[in-house]
């Protein structure tokens, strides 16, 4: 197992209330290695740090409000506890609530380190057909270097090959293109939270983007993350699937020279405020709800394309602490930088979108793409907290 995507065990684990044992800082994300670990499918965006605790089996957490990904990070937790049995538990139950491609894919390098190769590439040949693609992994994870010499091998990495394609394709063919009808005004682009899929972040904004003569954009992203669910993947894959979708856009609109707002829910956001803050011109609004973003030791380049263009930060007044500060982290830092942005806050306790969606989509565009009334000019800042 690889732990390429380490996922934030510290909210996890506070969540199921399970006792400290010891502090320790949680590792940042690594790039692939021979070392073995843990495949994580999702890439959670919590800050660094928290308490460890003690991994109980899933039949501990009865009573618990339990989804896949939650029983991944366990698993995780477990796999770096060396507590494998348990580990194996959480993979199952993971794989039993969503199907997450990393679920079977971390059972079979636990097959294969007890010297189970038939049992592995069953698990493996599960993991492809449910859409696992990253062949970097397949290539260097120690847990599978008994397999590797078999010819079996070759015909998964072909499948990961198979499905990477794939999902690069579903990009553009299985993203949303709306037009509103009448010649667009402006561009929006808007990117779902990983985990999710195009209509869960298009859904709250497609009346008021009519209304504003939008054209809308939500391309799907490259990766299988469970039943109906997907991912960004890699940086660099992401940013490409951006790229793909904002030509495809101006394709579609015929090429006309139009602005390209983008807004973007949880990593869907932090997706967007880099990609602009990097690229000046690309877009000409930003907006984030749930998404960090924090400049790093980059100084006034690291926001380069965020300044002077209309930058919106939201956050759910119940979103969990540590992303809470996170963000507001963000937005003081980008401050600090020379980027005036408008800040928004409203019911809701996720990491994405609040509960009222639609209003949150109304004052976003009232900012980013005044049309019904408001001014990305005159706009104020909106300070609760």
């Amino acid at each position: 197992m690889k732990a390429s995507l380490r996922a934030p065990l510290a909210l996890l684990l506070a969540t199921f209330s399970l006792p400290a044992v010891a502090q320790a800082t949680r590792p940042a994300p690594t790039a692939p290695s021979a070392s073995g670990g843990a495949v994580v499918g999702t890439s959670p965006q919590a800050p660094t740090g928290g308490a460890r605790a003690q991994i109980q089996g899933p039949r501990v957490l009865e009573g618990v409000p339990k989804d896949p990904w939650q029983m991944e990070r366990l698993g995780v937790a477990a796999v770096e506890k060396k507590e494998l049995g348990k580990a194996r538990e959480f993979f199952e139950e993971s794989w039993k609530l969503g199907e997450l491609p990393t679920a079977p894919y971390n059972l079979a390098c636990l097959d294969a380190r007890e010297g189970k190769p038939e049992a592995a590439f069953r698990q493996l040949d599960r993991a492809i057909a449910a859409g696992f693609d990253d062949e970097t992994t397949l290539a260097k994870d120690s847990d599978l270097a008994s397999l590797r010499s078999r010819a079996e091998f070759a015909r998964i990495v072909e499948g990961a090959r198979k499905n990477r394609a794939a999902g690069d394709a579903a990009v553009v063919a299985e993203g949303l293109f709306v037009s509103p009808g009448d010649a667009p005004k402006a561009i929006l682009v808007l990117l779902h939270e990983v985990n999710s899929d195009p209509m869960s972040v298009a859904s709250p904004f497609m009346g008021e983007a009519k209304a504003r003569g939008l054209y809308v954009v939500a391309p799907r992203g490259p990766t299988r993350s469970g039943m109906k669910r997907f991912g960004w993947g890699s940086p660099d894959r992401a940013l490409n699937a951006l790229k793909i979708a904002v030509a495809e856009a101006k394709r579609r609109v015929g090429n006309v020279p139009l602005q390209v707002v983008v807004v973007g829910a949880g990593r869907g956001g932090k997706l967007g405020l880099e990609v602009a803050a990097r690229t000046p011109g690309l877009f000409s609004a930003v907006g984030s709800v749930g998404g960090i973003f924090d400049p790093g030791p980059g100084g006034a380049a690291s926001v380069t394309g965020l300044k002077g263009v209309p930058v919106f930060l939201g956050v759910a007044s119940g979103a969990p602490p540590e992303l809470y500060k996170a963000m507001q982290r963000g937005r003081e830092s980008m401050e600090k930088l020379g980027v005036k942005l408008t800040w928004g806050e409203w019911p809701g306790s996720g990491e994405g979108l609040p509960t009222n969606a639609a209003a949150a989509a109304r004052e976003i565009l009232d900012v980013l793409a005044p049309g019904r009334g408001g001014s990305a000019a005159t706009a104020p800042a909106k300070r609760t907290r």
